[in-house]
């Protein structure tokens, strides 16, 4: 009796088990990750780069996938050789994709190369790398937001002058990142046909803020009748601010314009510090991975076209180096510096 009994209970057991599986589709139980995708930040010391891992975060765990965050920073400052590091401890996890926001486009190129050859999609987020092949890039129209600021620069002057004219402080970011490099390009284009307007550049090596201030100050000293800075980022526009707060200067007194669209640069703007900040569209950026992130892994073709992403329309291209998503940015001044679509106003709501 008690062995009839035993059989009876393990066969329900087991058409219950069968049951539950059919009733399921045969689908992955909740929770269960799809695999593991690194995604490689470059530094946590701005609110661009604090917020991009935050939605990278959501959107691949929305897609199912474990994510893993390495952070390149060493003080202050992005640190190259720590992120050589990260991407060779990344490629020996073998994970589904790794996502990266390079210090330097250049010394990344190898790294990228063995992930690949290994069959590692690899996926650049922001910062565009050129030198080899990748899987996928989202970034902002960097040259465009190069092209918008020099326009609003030559408007703010011609404002102020009747014509193009005056003297220009540029402080560039690290050379090493694409970012900065192709804002100088779109800048320099459109400021070329205004040759009253003398630029002089310089660089915060490592997107340094207390070196962009150092620049300034020093500037100041020797032109202190300067008309013009651009700071290609907000948090090296704040550190500037700091500069005129401490020397005297009033709101307005120097043209300030910056690109980003941080928190921190729309309320400077609010404040009357900065005039302009070029908005870097970056909440469309992260959603652009995850619109791709899937086809990438499995290794779909991606076509190109015009794509809406974030509410913004967008190009994708075939480059050499691979599929790329450009998403337009925009100019914030006083007029629309509250208007909801700004990624540095969803911050935190």
């Amino acid at each position: 009796m008690r062995k009839s009994l035993k059989i009876l209970c393990i066969l329900f057991v087991l058409v219950f088990a069968v049951s539950m599986v059919f009733a399921g589709g045969g689908k992955e139980k909740p929770g269960k990750k799809k695999g593991l995708v690194f995604y490689l930040s470059p530094n946590q010391f701005d609110e661009f780069q604090t917020t991009a891992s935050k939605l990278i975060r959501k959107y691949v765990e929305e897609a199912g996938y474990e994510l893993k965050e390495m952070v390149a920073q060493s003080g202050q400052a992005e640190d190259v050789a720590l992120q050589l590091n990260q991407l060779d401890n990344a490629i020996t996890q073998n994970p589904k994709a790794i996502i990266i926001a390079a210090c330097d486009a250049s010394t990344v190129v190898d790294g990228i190369e063995r992930a690949r050859a290994k069959g590692i999609p690899v996926i650049v987020f922001d910062r565009t790398i050129t030198g080899t092949k990748v899987d996928f890039t989202s970034v902002a129209g960097c040259k465009q937001i190069g092209i918008i600021a020099g326009q609003e620069i030559a408007r703010l002057l011609k404002e102020k002058y009747g014509s193009v004219k005056g003297t220009i402080l540029d402080i560039m970011g690290d050379p090493g990142d694409m970012y900065t490099v192709l804002i100088e390009e779109g800048f320099q284009e459109v400021m070329a046909k205004y040759p009253d307007a003398k630029i002089t550049t310089k660089i915060a090596d490592g997107w340094e803020a207390s070196k962009a201030a150092n620049i300034a100050d020093d500037w100041l000293v020797a032109n202190p009748k300067t008309d013009l800075i651009f700071a290609h980022a907000d948090h090296l526009a704040a550190a500037i601010v700091s500069v005129f707060e401490t020397k005297g200067y009033k709101k307005g007194q120097i043209i300030l314009v910056s690109t980003a669209g941080m928190p921190m640069g729309l309320q400077l703007v609010r404040e009357g510090w900065v005039q302009v900040t070029v908005e870097q569209p970056l909440a469309a950026q992260a959603e652009g991975v995850a619109m791709f992130l899937e086809d990438v892994i499995n290794k779909k073709e991606i076509k190109p076209g015009k794509y809406t992403v974030g509410g913004f329309e967008s190009d994708l291209v075939i480059k050499p180096y691979g599929p790329e998503l450009m998403i337009p940015g925009s100019a914030i001044s006083l007029k629309n510096v509250d208007d909801p679509k700004f990624w540095g106003n969803q911050v935190g709501k």
